[in-house]
C-alpha cells in the first residue's frame, strides 16, 4: 500500500509540530524552508562568548496545556524558568505586570491603595486584569489606569475623547494580564513554565528527526509549490498534489500579492556582547516611550548559562510597519484595514480544500509557542 504524503511549507514551531504529527500518523512528509536553518522566530544561536541568544527576540514556553508540554518533552530536556520583565516608566523601573509594588512606585502609596481597592471591587474573582477590561470598566480611575498602561507600556493608539470606546489594536493584547492584584513579579501565571536545556533550535531539529520526514532548506516553498485556480488544487513541481499541504508562510505571498501586500511589523535588533557578569536586573526591560530601544533582553537570565565575565544584550528598536512582500516579517500589523485585507485572502484560500493554514504569518495573528502547537495538533488530528 502506498504511503500517504503531505507537504509542510515553513519549519517554524507550527511547521515542525505538524510535520512530526503527520509522520507519527503514517504520512511521508516533505518540508520546504526558505531559510538555511530550522526554527523561524524560535531560531537560536551561540555567540562567540558562548551565550545562546534568540536573535529575533525572546520566546518563552509557558502553558496550562499539559499535552503540549508532554509533546515537547519528547524531543529534549527542560529546566524550570520563571520569566521576569521590568518596565522603565517616567524614569522609574517597575515589575510587569504592574503589581502592588509597581503601583506604589508609580503613583504613591495612597493612590496605589485606592486603585487596588477599586480593582478588587470590580474584579473580585481575578488575580490578574487584562488592560482591555480596565478600559471597558465603568470606573473612571480604572479607565485612567488602563489608558496609562496603553500609552506608557503597550504604546498603542487610544481614543483620547472616550476611554470606554477603547479597543486594542492587536487581539494578542486582549489577554495580556497587565495588573496583578498581589505582589507576584513573574510575567506568566501558567502551570508549566520552562525552557529547553539545549535551546529551541536543537529541540526542533530533534522533532523532525524522523525517517518519514524530508526537509529541504534554503528553498523557497513557492519555487516548488503553486496554486491552480481552475481545479482548486495545489501543484508540486507543476503536478497536482493530492495530500494535505500545511502552509505557514504569509498568505498574500501564496497568492502573488494579487489583492495587495499584507503589512507586517518589523524591528531592528542590535546585539551587543559585554565583558561583565550581568548588565540588567531581569531578563527583559521594556522601555516603550521616548527611547532608542523598546525592549532589551539579557539572554543569560533566560539560558542560566554559567559563563563568568560575559553577557549579551539584544536591543530592539521601535516597531515599524512594512509592506510590498517584506521578506522577513516580524509579526502582523493588525490594524482593522489590514485584517479586512487578510480576510479577503482567507476567502481565496478556502477554495483549496487540501490547504491548511498554521501559525502567526499564515493566520495573520500572534500566537504563543503553546498556541502554535495546539493549533497544529488540532489541525492534524482532524485530517
Amino acid at each position: 500500500m502506498a504511503r500517504k504524503s503531505a507537504l509542510v511549507l515553513g519549519l517554524g514551531i507550527s511547521g515542525c509540530t505538524a510535520a512530526r504529527m503527520l509522520a507519527d500518523a503514517g504520512y511521508q512528509v516533505t518540508c520546504f524552508e526558505r531559510e538555511c536553518h530550522i526554527g523561524g522566530a524560535l531560531f537560536d544561536e551561540i555567540r562567540p562568548n558562548g551565550i545562546r541568544i534568540n536573535p529575533r527576540g525572546p520566546h518563552i514556553l509557558h502553558t496550562d496545556n499539559e499535552e503540549v508540554f508532554r509533546f515537547l518533552k519528547r524531543f529534549g530536556a527542560f529546566y524550570p524558568y520563571r520569566h521576569r520583565v521590568l518596565a522603565t516608566i517616567n524614569n522609574k523601573t517597575v515589575p510587569l505586570p504592574l503589581n502592588a509594588r509597581s503601583l506604589e512606585i508609580l503613583f504613591g502609596e495612597k493612590q496605589a491603595s485606592s486603585l487596588l481597592s477599586r480593582l478588587t471591587a470590580h474584579f473580585p474573582d481575578q488575580e490578574r486584569i487584562p488592560v482591555d477590561l480596565l478600559m471597558k470598566s465603568k470606573d473612571s480611575k480604572l479607565i485612567d489606569l488602563g489608558r496609562f498602561i496603553v500609552e506608557n507600556i503597550l504604546t498603542l493608539h487610544v481614543n483620547t475623547k472616550d476611554g470606554s470606546s477603547f479597543s486594542p489594536l492587536d487581539d494578542s493584547y486582549e489577554n495580556d494580564d497587565m495588573v496583578d492584584l498581589g505582589t507576584d513579579d513573574c510575567y506568566y501565571k501558567d502551570s508549566f513554565q520552562a525552557m529547553p536545556i539545549q535551546g529551541f533550535t536543537s529541540l526542533l531539529e530533534n522533532m523532525i528527526n524522523h525517517p518519514a520526514i524530508t526537509a529541504y532548506y534554503d528553498t523557497s516553498p513557492l519555487s516548488r509549490i503553486s496554486i491552480h485556480e481552475e481545479s482548486s488544487s495545489i501543484l508540486l513541481d507543476g503536478a497536482p498534489f493530492k495530500g494535505p499541504v500545511i502552509y505557514t508562510q504569509p498568505l498574500d505571498r501564496l497568492f502573488g500579492y494579487k489583492l495587495g501586500a499584507l503589512p507586517f511589523r518589523t524591528t531592528k535588533i542590535t546585539i551587543r556582547d559585554l565583558q561583565t557578569d550581568f548588565s540588567n536586573e531581569s531578563a527583559v526591560i521594556v522601555m516603550p516611550k521616548g527611547s532608542e530601544y523598546v525592549r532589551i533582553t539579557e539572554s543569560k537570565h533566560i539560558t542560566l548559562q554559567d559563563i563568568s565575565g560575559h553577557t549579551t544584550l539584544c536591543m530592539e528598536s521601535p516597531y515599524s510597519s512594512v509592506v510590498n512582500g517584506w521578506e522577513d516579517p516580524f509579526e502582523p500589523d493588525l490594524a482593522e484595514k489590514n485584517r479586512k485585507l487578510y480576510s479577503q485572502y482567507l476567502e481565496l484560500a478556502k477554495n483549496y480544500p487540501s490547504l491548511f493554514l498554521l501559525g502567526r504569518l499564515a493566520c495573520y495573528r500572534n500566537y504563543s509557542i503553546s498556541e502554535s502547537i495546539e493549533q497544529a495538533m488540532q489541525c492534524i488530528a482532524a485530517l
